[in-house]
Formats: C-alpha cells, structure tokens, sequence
C-alpha cells in the first residue's frame, strides 16, 4: 500500500472509533431496541453519510475486524470486496495482507 492508501486506512479506523462511541451510549441508554446511526467507515474524509444498522448486525459485522460499514457506492474495490448488502449500506472486508493488517491494528475492540 503507498502513503494515500494508508492515509485511507486511518480516516476508516477514525470513524470505526466513533461508530463504537456511538454503539457505547446506545447500549448505555438501552436503545438496543432501536437501529444505530452510524456514519459510514469510508476512506472519503469529506464523506457524511449516515447508516441505519440494527444492533444485532453491527455487533455481527464488528466481530471481524476487517470488516466495515459504507455507504453503497463508497466502496473501494482495490483494497476490499463487498461481502453483504443492506437496505442503505454495504459492508466490505479488506483484502488479504496489509489491508487486513492495518484494520487489524486500528480495531478498538481488539
């Protein structure tokens, strides 16, 4: 990967970080009931969509860490494959290698 991907990488691990504040006072206030809104884990800094997610399938998706939620069209196939479809998101799991190395390494529930 060259610097800009990296740089990608890390605005990614960024939202990541507050989708899991997020997850925290949701779980905090009991609103488990409710879908989260989260904001998409794309590599776009500029980026400010917002995903409705049901909890049960955000802690799913969250138990691999190479794994995040975009928005549809916000993936970049260069460094992940989209791996399921939902109504108003996709989740992507980084490549093999380095891409799954650093979202290792930036997950904060590892």
């Amino acid at each position: 990967m060259n610097g800009a991907q990296r740089r990608k990488a890390a605005n990614e691990a960024v939202f990541r970080e507050v989708n899991e504040r997020i997850e925290a006072l949701h779980r905090r206030f009991e609103m488990t009931e409710e879908p989260l809104q989260i904001v998409c884990e794309c590599d776009r800094i500029d980026c400010t969509a917002r995903l409705d997610v049901n909890v049960a399938e955000y802690e799913r998706t969250r138990a691999d860490s190479a794994c995040f939620f975009v928005a549809p069209g916000h993936e970049d196939l260069t460094v992940e494959d989209v791996v399921e479809r939902g109504e108003g998101y996709v989740v992507v799991r980084k490549h093999p290698g380095e891409p799954q190395q650093l979202a290792a390494e930036s997950d904060p529930r590892a």
